[in-house]
């Protein structure tokens, strides 16, 4: 049996795919010579049911992919600022520290490593949006604590740049948490019901047509799959429908 679509595979892919199968079926109306004049109006009637929730999935694709392409592409880009931006002083906070680590290990159990919750910068620096805000909240705080204390000199300038970035960052979080996914979440689950009716057409066609066909025929309706059956197989291109991602359609 012909492998169908992985149904985790992205609503771009199920669109592929689906163009395949129809285009099959058309290809059978017009040119197989051996159906009998009621497969053929059974096949015909397939096609248009089919082509409905084809053309259902690819708007809903269309309109999420629209979306993907400039509903949060302002706040991904500020995203990548703050994050840059909360980096750097991180790495300038390190940096302004490194000279007091003695009068840092006297005052503060763990020393400099404390700072930044025991973590390797390089770590911290690649800790995703919500803990990064986090762990700067936290780094300043302690900071400020120990600032002017044991012999460390003033450095409420490092934990004040540090809030500063933290704050950045969260305020973006709660934009997109608050106003970007909810413009995202419908479009994205119109894509995935409109791929579990394409689904469950073709089921529904399969089923019908066994009363009129051969099992070898209905298999040869669906394509070639590659990549665990998450996209069609496509000789020519090695790169075709290479389109599934975290957000993918």
């Amino acid at each position: 049996m012909t492998a169908r679509m992985d149904r985790t595979a992205s609503g771009a892919r199920h669109l592929r795919w689906g163009g395949e199968v129809l285009a099959t079926i058309n290809a059978h109306i017009e040119e197989n010579d051996t159906l009998s004049d009621e497969q053929r109006a059974l096949l015909v009637a397939e096609l248009a049911s089919g082509q409905a929730l084809h053309t259902n999935l690819g708007e809903a694709v269309d309109a999420y992919r629209r979306w993907l392409s400039t509903g949060r592409v302002g706040i991904r880009a500020s995203l990548r600022v703050a994050n840059f931006l909360l980096d750097q002083q991180q790495v300038a906070t390190e940096s302004a520290l490194r000279p007091h680590r003695k009068a840092l290990a006297d005052v503060l159990p763990g020393g400099i490593a404390t700072i930044f919750s025991k973590l390797p910068l390089s770590r911290v620096l690649r800790a995703g949006n919500v803990r990064a805000a986090k762990i700067a909240r936290t780094g300043a705080s302690v900071i400020a604590t120990v600032s002017g204390t044991g012999g460390l000199p003033v450095l409420t300038p490092l934990a004040e740049g540090l809030d500063a970035g933290a704050a950045r960052l969260e305020l973006l979080v709660k934009k997109l948490d608050e106003e970007i996914e909810p413009q995202r979440l419908p479009l994205k689950h119109a894509v995935e019901r409109a791929v579990l009716e394409l689904r469950e057409g073709f089921a529904r066609m399969d089923a019908r047509l066994r009363d009129k066909f051969t099992a070898d025929f209905i298999e040869s309706l669906y394509p070639e799959l590659a990549r665990g059956s998450r996209a069609v197989r496509d000789d020519d291109d090695a790169d075709d429908d290479d389109t599934e991602g975290e957000d993918e359609t």
